[in-house]
């Protein structure tokens, strides 16, 4: 009975062996085989900015809230303007009415004078009928020739007025005409400097985060919050710098988000940034989901596998197979090959072996 047992262990054991050895031996075969570079990600939406403020100050107001959507123009905060900018301000207005007024006004200088030159008009009209009448009786030898004289001179006179009025009422325009313009770009000015104090979102989109309340001082370019887009996210890739050359835009990335660990969305790469992050020793690479999830969120990772060869029907071997130096374990010994593409799990074949050869899996020594 005992040496039954030893028996079939025996026999038990021999299968197993056979059976290893049969595991360990593999032909290469034609499959479909894809080479892809690995790419840690995170979400972004696609426009993405920090509200800042030219101005320092104290925040007087802020109208929106977290995660509240905006209009390109809407009002984000309001900070309290300096009391020198109030003033400088309430002068420029002043300023600005009266330059109006005397420009454009009711009774502006420019209509009085025009009245005057109206008046000179009139009395030029009648001083030449008196000058022509008397110079015609002159010529026939009647009347005074004193009479004559001094309406010679009074027309002239008035004719002279006349023209040194209308030349008074065109320097009188340009000079308050500039003198309104001034005042008018000043004001426009002034208003400028006061609108720096209400900071408005450049974007249609949606608030992600504040960084300030009420009261808090806020410096110049210090950031209020982030604002982006709402619906549309890109894809932030950071990609080993050994790996970088290898991609390019236009290459198809295949995504898994830590969020929906089950589901792979197609995206593809749209830009590849040309510095790289010293600290991580990575570059950035941006993408777009062809097909996205319904649902997205600001700051999501997860990882990316960017398709950078594929071939059909290769010649493949199991990965597994491959010694150093591009060399393969064969029943008829070691032989050099060419390879192709590569995964984790296949190396494509060009030459070197062909279907007919039978490869033994290299130990863990080799």
């Amino acid at each position: 009975m005992k040496i039954l047992s030893a028996l079939t262990l025996l026999l038990f054991l021999s299968i197993s062996c056979n059976n290893d050895a049969k595991n360990d031996r593999v032909k290469p075969a034609l499959k479909d085989i894809t080479e892809s570079v690995y790419a840690s990600l995170k979400l972004s939406p696609e426009i993405f900015y920090s509200p800042q403020s030219i101005r320092s100050g104290i925040i007087k107001k802020v109208y929106v809230s977290e995660g509240e959507l905006v209009k390109k123009g809407q009002i984000l905060f309001e900070i309290t303007p300096t009391e020198d900018v109030k003033s400088q301000l309430t002068t420029a207005e002043l300023n600005l009415q009266e330059a109006k007024s005397n420009y454009l006004g009711n009774n502006n200088l420019l209509k009085n004078i025009n009245l005057e030159i109206q008046t000179t008009k009139d009395q030029l009209a009648l001083d030449s009928i008196n000058f022509k009448r008397q110079e015609n009786l002159w010529a026939q030898n009647i009347g005074k020739k004193l009479d004559y004289e001094q309406l010679k001179l009074k027309y002239q006179a008035t004719q002279k007025q006349y023209e040194i009025l209308k030349q008074k009422y065109a320097q009188t325009k340009i000079s308050l005409e500039n003198n309104y313009q001034k005042a008018l770009n000043r004001t426009r000015t002034e208003r400028s400097q006061l609108s720096d104090y209400i900071i408005r979102s450049e974007i249609d989109g949606k608030v992600y985060s504040i960084n300030k309340e009420e009261g808090d001082l806020i410096s110049s370019q210090e950031a209020f919050g982030e604002i982006g887009t709402a619906d549309t996210y890109k894809l932030l890739m950071d990609i080993d710098e050994v790996d970088i050359a290898k991609i390019k835009t236009g290459d198809t990335a295949y995504v898994v988000l830590d969020a929906l660990p089950s589901k792979v969305f197609q995206a593809k790469i749209d830009q590849i940034l040309p510095k790289k992050d010293e600290r991580t020793q990575t570059f950035r690479a941006e993408g777009s989901f062809i097909n996205a999830p319904d649902k997205l969120y600001n700051g999501l990772s997860g990882e990316a596998n960017i398709v950078i060869a594929k071939r059909t029907k290769a010649m493949v071997i199991p990965a597994g197979y491959l010694l150093p130096n591009n060399r393969v374990k064969t029943t008829e010994g070691e032989k050099e090959i060419q390879t192709g593409i590569k995964n984790l799990e296949f190396v494509e074949v060009i030459s070197g072996i062909d279907s007919t050869d039978t490869l033994i899996k290299p130990t863990e020594d080799e």
